[in-house]
């Protein structure tokens, strides 16, 4: 059950505007259904999109500069972070969301949303990304979609 409140009812004059999302190729298969939930909002609101790829969490940051963020009428990072036996987990996570921080307040015209997801396990990947259960794409997109719509 996914307890993200109803950003809908503030949606405005999307149709047709143009958002960037960055994914990464580290968890690829995972992230897939979180991908195609985000598209598939997308298309309910007529909002088109481009994917670009990345390795990983680490790489969001720099991939969204170098696509020229501010050609978008929003921005999408989406990664996925799973706790392992090393410091790794706690490096790459911080290190990732202090990034994309920089970037959001960098190009602060054009909105972004940390879609980085950081788990201690699969399972709680697979929760989170189904969306039958959590549905973080959906959440994402939204929250995006609120964002331009203000």
């Amino acid at each position: 059950m996914n307890n993200a409140p109803d950003f809908k009812d503030c949606f405005n004059n999307l149709a047709k505007k143009k958002i960037l999302i960055v994914t990464t190729t580290w968890n690829k298969e995972l992230l897939s259904p979180l991908i195609d939930e985000i598209t598939k909002i997308a298309d309910i609101y007529e909002v088109n999109y481009e994917i670009n790829f990345c390795p990983g969490s680490l790489e969001l940051a720099a991939s969204i500069v170098r696509a020229k963020p501010d050609q978008y009428d929003g921005v999408l990072a989406v990664g996925l972070v799973i706790r392992g036996d090393t410091p790794h987990f706690k490096l790459v996570s911080k290190q990732s969301f202090q990034d994309l921080a920089s970037v959001a307040l960098e190009f602060h015209s054009t909105p972004l949303i940390n879609g980085v997801l950081t788990v201690d396990n699969k399972v709680q990947a697979e929760e989170r990304i189904n969306p039958e259960k959590m549905n973080k794409g959906r959440e994402f997109a939204e929250s995006l979609f609120q964002m331009m719509s203000s």
